[in-house]
């Protein structure tokens, strides 16, 4: 039989391999020089590629909610020019620890964030603010039906890193961008 013939082949060469006699020629201990440098060069590079990215997480998250702002807007405002109403577009800001939530079912025109904090152009929220606002915490842009806006800015913050999200009153156009705070 064919099998038979090819297993006693393999025992034959696996004792080969291991008598004392032939151990010089088969058998090979331990890995080469040049094994060992290819695999730390391989490691090498590949650490370069992932540590600069360690830390972009928190900018991920920043620029996730900054689109997800925009889209609320504009969808607020193609709403207003389709529909020939005023449409409103809200923003709320949400608890710190629903961050790591999964978002919920959106409602149109209205947004909520998830561990950012929400300033109403140069105005930070936290500025004197009685109890009562800083529980509300809601910021409104209204668009209307001729395709302009109230307008205004709205800055997101998100630990060291801000995104700033500009509606123009006239067009109702809106322009978004992150912002380096170490200025």
């Amino acid at each position: 039989m064919p099998t038979s013939f090819i297993g006693s082949l393999i025992v034959n060469r696996f004792i080969s391999a291991f008598s004392t006699k032939n151990q010089r020629q088969f058998v090979q201990a331990g890995f080469t020089l040049l094994e060992l440098i290819i695999v730390m060069a391989i490691i090498g590079m590949m650490a370069s590629l992932v540590i600069p990215h360690i830390g972009s997480g928190q900018l991920t998250l920043l620029k996730a909610q900054m689109r997800e702002a925009v889209a609320v807007l504009n969808y607020a405002r193609r709403s207003a020019i389709v529909e020939g109403k005023q449409k409103v577009a809200s923003f709320y800001e949400g608890q710190e620890n629903t961050a790591d939530k999964s978002p919920q079912k959106m409602t149109p025109g209205q947004w909520v964030s998830r561990g950012t904090t929400l300033q109403w152009g140069e105005k930070r929220s936290d500025d004197k603010q009685s109890e009562d606002d800083k529980q509300k915490k809601v910021y409104q842009i209204t668009f209307y039906p001729e395709g302009g806006s109230s307008g205004g800015e709205i800055i997101l913050g998100y630990l060291d890193h801000k995104a700033v999200i500009r509606v123009n009153p006239l067009t109702g156009k809106v322009e978004a961008e992150i912002v380096d705070e170490k200025k």
